[in-house]
């Protein structure tokens, strides 16, 4: 976390300590895209570092929408320094468009939702997230009028811009030449795009004219879990602050559902969620943790345990005495001097 806000010291005018440890919601800022995306990207950039000091490292990767991009970061396709330079620049365009818009989660198939909107001008497929989960976005009053009038079931979101729609094209020329300036690389690790459903390629992941097609194009996160599943992971890992995405990449998984584990959650103490999900893991995977670095820090010592077996004995309970003054007749030495003392008087 301090390596990221050193690197964005230069290029948001918030700290990046006080817009996570400051007033709740950085003062209201986190509400702010322009805000918010380096913030989210930081978090998710600390936890994977902190899952590698760990022994936890990556097959496969995807990412949703600015995910995609720390995704890319983990594989390899951009130094941590490009990451969130390009963060910051990719927030700061894209608070700068026209913000009288919405969204909005419709909960019916992809076909049906298509074909609602072809009565709602303006309404355009945000994100295919599951087989019955579509996000919408759209000027406002369109949005509003989709949800009303649609008769399908829908939820809508608070956002301050409609993401993904045409009020986002001013921001892609400029993202473009922003990652135009920037050196990219082959991914290291599969890499699925959630631009296309499908594996990303050394010309897709390094193409600047991609990541702004990413901007304005609609998220197709289901078919990108259709491919990540292909590589048969056995654990999936969701990255950040809350689970957001599990239930929805659960919805989509083609074939043996992996163990889903998730690095931070809401409801619980963080130290407490990230040690039981690596516990998890473990437990799952049996691969090699490094331990010294899990413990760093800690104050913890290392002990060694007795290498003899344990003496494992079944004790009854001894029998009820009701008065007398006899010596017991139990077995145990300590019993027996207890209840001699007894008879004595003592």
């Amino acid at each position: 976390m301090d390596e990221c806000a050193d690197v964005l010291a230069g290029h948001v005018d918030v700290p990046l300590g006080e817009l996570l440890f400051g007033e709740v919601g950085g003062g209201g800022r986190l509400d702010r895209t322009g805000y918010a995306q380096p913030a989210i990207v930081s978090v998710q950039v600390a936890l994977v570092r902190w899952l590698e000091s760990v022994g936890v490292r990556p097959d496969v990767v995807v990412g949703h929408s600015l995910g995609e991009l720390t995704a890319a970061w983990v594989a390899g396709v951009l130094d941590l320094g490009d990451l969130l330079e390009l963060t910051a620049v990719r927030g700061r365009l894209m608070e700068s468009q026209p913000g009288a818009g919405a969204m909005a989660v419709v909960h019916a198939d992809a076909e049906a939702v298509v074909a609602a909107i072809s009565a709602h001008p303006g309404v355009e497929i945000a994100a295919f997230n599951a087989r019955r989960s579509v996000t919408i976005t759209g000027p406002a009053d369109a949005v509003q009028g989709f949800c009303q009038e649609s008769g399908l079931r829908t939820q809508q979101l608070t956002v301050s811009h409609a993401f993904h729609s045409a009020a986002m094209e001013g921001a892609v020329a400029p993202f473009v030449e922003a990652v135009a300036g920037r050196t990219l690389s082959a991914p290291v690790i599969g890499f699925a795009s959630t631009v296309t459903g499908g594996w990303h390629s050394a010309d897709t992941a390094t193409d600047p004219d991609y990541w702004g097609r990413a901007i304005r194009e609609p998220v197709h996160f289901s078919q990108a879990l259709t491919t990540l599943a292909e590589a048969g992971p056995t654990v999936a890992w969701e990255i950040g602050s809350h689970p957001q995405l599990t239930s929805l990449a659960r919805a989509s998984w083609s074939g043996t559902q992996p163990t889903w584990l998730s690095t931070l959650r809401r409801d619980r103490t963080d130290q407490v969620q990230l040690h039981s999900a690596v516990a998890n893991y473990y437990n799952h995977t049996r691969t090699d943790l490094d331990w010294a670095g899990l413990h760093q820090d800690k104050g913890r010592r290392t002990t060694t345990i007795p290498t003899y077996p344990f003496n494992r004995q079944e004790l009854t309970a001894p029998p009820v005495r009701r008065g007398g003054t006899g010596t017991s007749t139990l077995s145990h030495p300590l019993f027996d001097r207890h209840y001699e003392h007894r008879s004595e008087g003592q």
